[in-house]
């Protein structure tokens, strides 16, 4: 009978245990380059004579670090933000609003303000060295739809 009641809660510590597991959301952290050759990118994003693209992603939990690095021949522009993918907006650099949701084995990324809309679903591609971001883009200088992807940049 004891025997039976350890068994019971052993199996339900394991599901318990895997259900915590499954839950949590990818780990994105990483370095990330762009692949021009497996992106498809409208025109329109590519316009201003963008030569590459680094994400660089530290991710801890549901606390989320982003510094992008748009390439432009040997010019380097930078961003940076946080978030938390609790779903909940917050300013995001003074002029957005914004908020990250955790769907599944994706993140939904969305900033808006007045005449402008970026929404980015996040997700590993193939496997997870290939980073694809899905964006829709409503605004100036022209409504869009991109799909990013990117190759983690492996440590040598």
């Amino acid at each position: 009978m004891m025997i039976d009641k350890l068994k019971y809660i052993l199996l339900l510590f394991c599901l318990v245990f895997q259900v915590q597991i499954f839950a949590q959301p990818p780990d994105f952290t990483g370095t990330w380059v762009l692949n021009f050759e497996k992106s498809n990118l409208d025109k329109t994003d590519n316009q201003n004579g963008l030569t590459g693209q680094i994400f660089v992603i530290k991710q801890s939990d549901n606390k989320f670090g982003l510094k992008i690095y748009h390439l432009y021949g040997d010019k380097k522009k930078k961003i940076g933000f946080s978030m938390l993918a609790d779903g909940k907006t917050r300013r995001l650099k003074i002029i957005f609003k914004g908020k990250l949701e955790q769907k599944g084995n994706s993140l939904q990324v969305t900033m808006w303000r007045k005449n402008y809309l970026n929404s980015v679903n996040d997700k590993f591609g193939i496997n997870q060295n290939e980073f694809v971001a899905d964006e829709v883009f409503i605004g100036n200088p022209k409504d869009h739809h991109s799909i990013w992807v990117f190759d983690r940049e492996i440590a040598k």
